[in-house]
């Protein structure tokens, strides 16, 4: 996952606004069922992915956080607690049977671009469903909205791919600065999270 900055919890939630994105979810006993799989649509609550995650408690009471620091390092946050001034990520982590994760961080001066995203995670620690956010204010004024749902294997089997105007919040065509943002993540097990060794399971 390449390391770009990427945005603060306050901002995430007007990219996600601005950009009008719901996951439309039907019940489903395999989270990985493709007919159940969500659309990127329409505009999407913090209680809508827990819907598709399998979580029904998504209140900041009950997520566990983590933050990175300047330095790389990850380090869990006490209870209550929010990230420090020299912090650059931070993830927020749902788990009850299943996993939600909400990864974020801070918007440094000068910086134009934030890279976000929320994923899903089964019982096994495989992943079900993404939601990837990359916005690009100073060249394009944009946000590439990309959801993946994923097979039991790791295999994608449903891609949706698209760019909103965050001025007007509509869709447009992909922008030539496209070409030079960053790769969506490629996360495929809650291991590979880079703070995964703090979890508790």
């Amino acid at each position: 996952m390449k390391r770009t900055v990427l945005v603060a919890a306050v901002v995430l939630m007007a990219v996600i606004g601005s950009a009008q994105v719901m996951l439309a979810w039907q019940t489903s006993g395999d989270p990985h069922a493709e007919a159940q799989a969500p659309s990127a649509d329409i505009h999407s609550t913090r209680a809508d992915f827990g819907a598709i995650c399998g979580i029904q408690d998504t209140s900041d009471v009950s997520a566990a956080g983590f933050v990175m620091s300047g330095d790389g390092e990850w380090t869990a946050l006490p209870a209550g607690s929010g990230p420090g001034g020299m912090d650059q990520v931070m993830a927020r982590v749902w788990h009850a049977s299943n996993w939600m994760v909400d990864m974020h961080g801070a918007l440094e001066p000068g910086m134009s671009a934030m890279h976000s995203g929320q994923l899903c995670f089964d019982a096994e620690g495989r992943i079900t469903f993404m939601v990837d956010r990359f916005m690009e204010m100073a060249q394009c004024g944009c946000t590439r909205v990309t959801s993946l749902t994923f097979a039991k294997d790791g295999r994608v089997t449903r891609r949706e791919n698209r760019f909103v105007n965050m001025a007007t919040g509509e869709e447009m065509p992909a922008p030539e600065e496209a070409s030079n943002f960053p790769d969506v993540w490629d996360m495929r097990k809650l291991e590979q999270l880079p703070f995964s060794p703090l979890l508790k399971r």
